[in-house]
Formats: C-alpha cells, sequence, structure tokens
C-alpha cells in the first residue's frame, strides 16, 4: 500500500456509470475539513450519523449539485478513522468534478482496498472479515452471499481463535521445561500428555478442513466435464443443462476439438460446465491435441459425466468414484441396454434432464442438498495455512510421543501458531496484505 498516516483518502463507493445516486468517501484525519470545503453549507460540528442536506462546489467555487453528507467522528466508523460519506446524484461528471475537488481540497485518491486496509489496522475488523467483504461484492450465487456474511461476522475467527490459544499454552508449557531445566517437579512437562494434545488438536484442524469442504465448493464452485466418444450427444446435453445454444452441434464426428466452458448455478452451487472433445481414435493432430484436453479435464474435474449414446451398441465401463454415466437419445429405440446405473436422458424431449441436475447436484453436495456445516476454510488461504498448521501440530506430537528432541517439537508448535494467526492477520508479512486488498474495488 502506498498509503502515509495521517492522509486523507477520497473514492467512490459506488460502480462508475450513470445511476440515481452515487457515494463518495472520505477518511482520514481531515475528512470532515475536506467535505467542508466542497460542502461549504456543512456545520462545522456536524450531528454525528446523521444525513445533512447541503450543496456541493466544484474547484471553481461554483454549484456542482444538492447531496446529502454523513459524518462519522472516529473511532465509531468503517474505517475506524473520522469519516464523510456524500451521496450526490449519479452523474458520471458530477462524480468525476467532486472527486477532484476533494482532491483539491487536500485528499488523495484512495489505493484498491485502502478503506478496509485501514479498517484491519485500526481493529474495526479482522483479515477474514476484510476478505469476507471482498467475497460479498463479488458473490454471483445467493449461496456465496450467505457464505461470506457467515465469515463476515466473525465465523472464522470464532473457529480458529480458541485452537490458536491453545496451541500456544502448549507451547507455553514446553518452553517453560526448557527454559527452567532445573526447577521444581511441576515445571517439566510430560511428553507424552503434550504429544497427545497436540495430535488432538491437529484432529480438530483436520476435521474443520473436512467439515468445510461444501463451503470451499461454494465459494470457489466445482468443475463438472462431459466426456465420452464423438457423436455421443454431448454438446446437445450441455446445452441443455446450461439452457442456451452454447455449444455448436452437428452429425459431423470431431464437431467440438476445443473445450467449451460455461458456469451454471446448480442448488446454490456455481458450477463450471465443460463439454469436451469427443473421446477415440484420433483422426488429425488438431483431433489429438483436443482429445488429449478432454483428457485433462477430465482428471482435473470434481465430477466426469461420461455421456454414450444408446443408439449405438458401444457401452462404457462402470462409472468411478467422481464419475456419472449419462446415456443419450433416451426417445429413440435402444441398441442395446443403458449400463447398470445410468442416467437416461433425451436431449429432444428434455427427459431425464431434471433427474440429472438433481444428480449432480447430490453428487456435488450442493448447499440445496446439503446445508453449509462450516464456512471457517472456505477461502483458500486459510485452508492451506490451516494444513501447515496441522501438519506442524503432527509433527510436534510424533515428537513428543517419541522421546525426541522437544526443543524441535517447539519450534513445530511456534510454527503451528503463526500459521493459526495469520489466517486471522495477527502475524504476517505486508506483501499477504498487499496481494489480499489488491482485489479489491477502490472504494471499499
Amino acid at each position: 500500500m502506498a498509503q502515509k498516516e495521517g492522509d486523507t483518502i477520497v473514492a467512490p463507493a459506488t460502480p462508475p456509470g450513470r445511476g440515481a445516486l452515487a457515494v463518495v468517501r472520505l477518511s482520514g484525519s481531515r475528512a470532515l475539513e475536506v467535505a467542508r470545503r466542497v460542502a461549504p453549507s456543512l456545520p462545522a460540528r456536524p450531528r454525528p450519523r446523521y444525513a445533512h442536506l447541503t450543496v456541493l462546489s466544484d474547484r471553481s467555487g461554483r454549484e456542482l449539485d444538492t447531496a446529502v453528507a454523513v459524518w462519522f467522528p472516529a473511532p465509531r466508523s468503517y474505517t475506524g478513522e473520522e469519516m464523510v460519506e456524500i451521496t450526490c446524484h449519479g452523474s458520471p461528471a458530477v462524480v468525476r468534478e467532486l472527486l477532484a475537488a476533494c482532491r483539491r481540497a487536500g485528499a488523495r485518491p484512495a489505493d484498491p482496498g485502502e478503506f478496509t486496509v485501514r479498517a484491519v489496522r485500526n481493529g474495526k475488523l479482522d483479515l477474514t472479515q476484510a476478505e469476507a467483504i471482498a467475497d460479498l461484492v463479488e458473490a454471483a450465487t445467493v449461496e456465496q452471499a450467505h457464505l461470506a456474511a457467515r465469515q463476515l461476522r466473525g465465523e472464522v475467527a470464532r473457529a480458529l481463535q480458541p485452537l490458536a490459544e491453545e496451541v500456544a499454552s502448549l507451547l507455553a508449557e514446553l518452553e517453560a521445561g526448557l527454559d527452567f531445566p532445573d526447577e521444581e517437579e511441576r515445571l517439566r512437562p510430560d511428553p507424552e500428555r503434550l504429544g497427545a494434545k497436540s495430535r488432538e488438536l491437529a484432529g480438530r484442524l483436520e476435521a474443520l478442513l473436512e467439515r468445510s469442504a461444501i463451503a470451499r465448493r461454494v465459494r470457489e464452485g466445482a468443475l463438472v466435464v462431459l466426456h465420452g466418444p464423438a457423436n455421443a450427444g454431448k454438446s446437445s446435453l450441455f446445452n441443455n443443462l446450461v439452457g442456451s445454444d452454447r455449444a455448436i452441434v452437428t452429425d459431423e464426428p470431431g464437431t467440438t476439438r476445443d473445450l467449451v466452458e460455461e458456469v451454471v448455478v446448480i442448488e446454490g452451487l456455481p458450477v463450471r460446465l465443460v463439454d469436451a472433445a469427443g473421446v477415440g481414435a484420433a483422426v488429425s493432430k488438431a483431433d489429438a491435441a483436443g482429445q488429449e484436453r478432454a483428457w485433462q479435464a477430465a482428471r482435473e474435474a470434481d465430477l466426469v459425466l461420461r455421456v454414450y449414446a444408446l443408439t449405438t451398441r458401444e457401452r462404457p465401463a462402470p462409472a468411478g468414484p467422481r464419475e456419472l454415466l449419462v446415456a443419450t437419445h433416451g426417445d429413440r429405440p435402444p441398441a442395446a441396454p443403458p449400463v447398470p446405473g445410468s442416467l437416461v436422458v433425451s436431449n429432444v424431449t428434455g427427459a431425464g434432464i431434471d433427474r440429472l441436475r438433481a444428480e449432480i447436484a447430490r453428487r456435488l453436495e450442493a448447499p440445496g442438498e446439503a446445508p453449509l456445516e462450516s464456512v471457517a476454510l472456505a477461502n483458500e488461504r486459510h485452508r492451506h495455512a490451516a494444513d501447515r498448521a496441522r501438519a506442524a501440530l503432527e509433527r510436534a506430537g510424533t515428537l513428543l510421543g517419541s522421546g525426541g528432541e522437544p526443543e524441535l517439537a517447539a519450534l513445530e508448535l511456534r510454527q503451528a501458531v503463526g500459521h493459526l494467526r495469520e489466517i486471522l492477520g495477527q502475524v504476517g508479512p505486508e506483501e499477504i496484505l498487499e496481494r489480499i486488498f489488491s482485489r479489491f474495488c477502490i472504494g471499499k
């Protein structure tokens, strides 16, 4: 962040473009001073958190707009600093001039996410709540919004803070024995007991990671790949699931050579649906390249729909654990019975499509099918740090339980505490903040 202590910053809090209203935010020790220079009729000491009708002036002092200004004295504001929010009419020209007038009055343009950075640094939010704000702004489904709202209410901290404190207590007990080895018996740690406790904490983290798996899918979406031989009806099925003619459909084999993708929402779960090239004997280098991409997509998928046509005698092998057999052309006489466990659909009549959607939702544990048990570790950054903390706790438990060096066990416990506190933003390098807040909008 290019932020300097004491700077007063300004940015629009509403999206660019025309609208009925627009909001411009000021934050910093001179927020009210700057606001009064662009809105001279604003009182010297306005009533806090009260909507004041005022007249805005442009840089030359001419009347620009009639607006509403609200003053938030520190620390009772979003950032913990003095803030002013000005609501004007949503003309892009008015907003541009208001921002220019604020800059001339002493404010500087805010960096992306700088308002929320200040909220974190002033103790108004922890880092996980700040990340939840970005997720809430970017939510593409109602379930993603529900997930972000739970994180914003502090669910991550409530789940992880007690764990971090227990690990810190375990470390303190171990280090007391290391620092005072000649003291009385009561200070000497019991390695086996401490090792068992360390393994128990690792198990609790592992369970939390497992309980957050569905929330991770809601936040990041699931990958579902349609895979099978050419002319099996994959592209028609893809279009039916998407609800539009997204993929080209012809009777000519090999029409689809590249991956065709579309995001659909099934039972609250964002699903990246991929129509892949037909697999079989390659007829050209381009066909071979398309098939390799199809196989790669299938390897990466959360669920593979193995599509085959009932009108041919070819039948696939039974489905694997991440696979679902789908038999197309269900409206026509079959050349042979379907493979047991197949879902039969018709791309012409639509028969079986709703049942297929429901089965996809069930297999992916969509939130409409399985309520979110925990949202604590849905974020990839949180999950990665929690897994490193779990591994460190397991190593500490192994060292303590097998008579290993207690100094090495203490090092592992220190790492576990650090990883958990890194999630909450209590420790961590500045570049972590830079990376997180770089995806925020300017006025947030």
